[in-house]
């Protein structure tokens, strides 16, 4: 691995389903990545039950966390910043948990909100697309979906509006309802969001990205292929029944879809359906660049060592 002139950063997000792990270098307001990856660790397995966060998804985040941290060694990270979202800042037995990370790996973890979460994906997202520089940012991860805009639409500059939604694909699998008690808790935003002007939506997480690989047929993930792909609205309907008619097993078989995610699409791709058809969009436009990449770009502004 050659050495690099410019600063290596390096952003972990802890999230109900995965941790992933995002190393990369900042050029003209750009994140360059070096190196990504995650591990499926689910960490909010079992939260519904109001039991917190049970000891066997926390063993295999741990794990994941000490491969993360001697790839941040190899790399040459400088400055990095570990987060952790929805499953970690519900859980009642979150503070053994972030202590037992920092004991044991040696991360401070900050807990994200639902609203800082947001920002950071929009962030992210409207950073990395091209021609795209503002719009309606849905993010739809393992226990949350986070909606982000600009108040004023045709001022990319301008403060943003952040909701966050308890309801994510891990958490809907583990307690099914009704497309009625899925829309609820989203119906006053999605309200809001019915008279804003700018209908570009743009979706990141892994419920999205995830689909535009099925929409495509991808043997192997192309984040090239993906970032930018704009899926229709229709094609999200397909998929939903297509999947929804076969059992996990089968769903492992379908081009596109990792195996790790067979028992939860039907529970992303129904919130994302139900967003869609409430706001009678045609399209999303699906970003690669999320929460990670806003991490990255408000690291590289600053100078303190984390």
């Amino acid at each position: 691995m050659r050495p690099s002139k410019k600063e290596r950063l390096a952003a972990i997000d802890i999230g109900t389903n995965s941790v992933r792990l995002l190393i990369a270098e900042v050029e003209k307001e750009k994140v360059r990545p070096r190196l990504f990856t995650l591990r499926m660790t689910r960490v909010g397995e079992g939260l519904t039950k109001g039991t917190g966060l049970q000891p066997e998804p926390v063993a295999r985040t741990l794990g994941a966390l000490r491969e993360f941290r001697f790839l941040i060694e190899q790399y040459g990270v400088r400055r990095m910043r570990v987060v952790a979202t929805s499953a970690v800042r519900e859980a009642a037995n979150a503070a053994g948990f972030l202590a037992r990370v920092k004991d044991e790996v040696g991360f401070e973890v900050n807990v994200l909100g639902g609203e800082d979460e947001a920002y950071l994906s929009y962030l992210g997202a409207c950073r990395a697309l091209p021609d795209v520089d503002r719009g309606i940012v849905v993010d739809i991860g393992g226990g949350s979906t986070e909606f982000t805009w600009p108040l004023q639409p045709a001022a990319p500059g301008s403060e943003i509006s952040c909701t966050s939604i308890p309801l994510g694909a891990v958490r809907l699998t583990e307690a099914p309802c009704l497309l009625s008690e899925i829309l609820t808790p989203m119906k006053p935003v999605l309200e809001q969001l019915r008279g804003y002007p700018e209908k570009t939506l743009i979706g990141t997480g892994g419920t999205i990205t995830t689909l535009a690989a099925v929409d495509q047929g991808l043997a192997s993930y192309d984040p090239e292929r993906v970032h930018g792909y704009r899926l229709a609205r229709a094609a999200v309907e397909r998929i939903l029944f297509q999947l929804a008619a076969k059992n996990k097993d089968e769903r492992k078989e379908v081009p596109g879809l990792q195996p790790e995610r067979a028992d939860i699409i039907v529970a992303g791709t129904t919130i994302l359906w139900a967003i869609l058809g409430s706001l009678q969009v045609p399209e999303i436009i699906v970003s690669e660049a999320d929460l990670l990449h806003g991490i990255i770009l408000e690291l590289s502004q600053l100078r303190k060592e984390f």
